[in-house]
C-alpha cells in the first residue's frame, strides 16, 4: 500500500475501487495481521510511547540538552 506520490496514491485508490476482489484480498490481509503485526499492537505502542515520554522528562529533569534517543523495550529505566 505504500506509494511514491498523490498520483500514485489517486490510481491505487481508484484500481481498489474498481477492482472489487483486489480490494477484498487487500482486506482480507490486514485484517489477517492485526493479530500478528506489531503495527497494529495497540499496547505496546502505547507503552513504548510512554517510555519516550518518561525518557524525555528524564532528560530535562536532569538538566541535559534535548537529544536523540531510542526506546528500548527492555529499558530497566522506565518504572
Amino acid at each position: 500500500m505504500i506509494v511514491s506520490s498523490m498520483k500514485e496514491y489517486e490510481e491505487r485508490a481508484v484500481s481498489l475501487a474498481l477492482n472489487r476482489p483486489q480490494l477484498q484480498s487487500l482486506t482480507d490481509r490486514l485484517k489477517a495481521a492485526r493479530m500478528t503485526c506489531p503495527l497494529f499492537d495497540t499496547r505496546r505502542w502505547v507503552r513504548n510511547l510512554d517510555m519516550a515520554y518518561f525518557k524525555m522528562w528524564s532528560i530535562h529533569c536532569s538538566g541535559q540538552q534535548p537529544h536523540h534517543f531510542k526506546v528500548a523495550e527492555n529499558d530497566f529505566d522506565f518504572p
